[in-house]
């Protein structure tokens, strides 16, 4: 036997429920930890953007794989710059303007390699679970303990020699 509800008390408790949600999510968004959620929707919605560009997307993902190897903010603007003002990337003119520095040392290089390496580390941290084994397990036990549905892969490189692999 299938118990009925009425159409008024279930229209009444169904807008009951969205009153609550709404409370609640307006009442995040006024905490720290709502602005946090909504900063990472923001990078969300920036990182579709790049990756819905090939040209950009292509350049960006050859930029964060040589930014481990550059020691200076000189060294990043430059390579940014070389990265990112070619042909194929498709970007907003007052993007192009930051990077149309001339001289990776100067206030804009400079500014340009103090924002985007953080920005690349925040993002990796969104993807990589840690650098060594303790710090994937308190990732993984912090994922399980929100109920956070997740998958683990073994990032690597390739090498050629043995002496590479030791490397890593």
């Amino acid at each position: 036997m299938v118990a009925q509800i009425s159409n008024s008390n279930y229209e009444t408790q169904t807008q009951e429920i969205a009153k609550q949600l709404l409370a609640t999510t307006q009442e995040k968004n006024r905490s720290w930890l709502g602005q946090l959620q909504n900063q990472m929707r923001w990078d969300d919605k920036l990182l579709d953007w790049a990756m819905a560009n090939p040209g950009l997307r292509v350049q960006l993902f050859r930029f964060i794989d040589c930014l481990p190897a550059l020691h200076s903010k000189p060294e990043i603007a430059a390579h940014l710059q070389e990265y990112l003002t070619t042909e194929e990337v498709e970007l907003p003119e007052a993007l192009k303007k930051l990077l149309n520095f001339a001289n990776p040392d100067s206030v804009p290089g400079q500014l340009a390699a103090t924002t985007v390496a953080p920005a690349v580390e925040t993002l990796a941290h969104k993807y990589i679970a840690g650098e060594n084994i303790k710090q994937i397990i308190k990732t993984l036990e912090k994922l399980r303990k929100e109920k956070m549905c997740f998958t683990v892969d073994l990032l690597g490189e390739a090498v050629i020699t043995e002496t590479e692999a030791q490397s890593y």
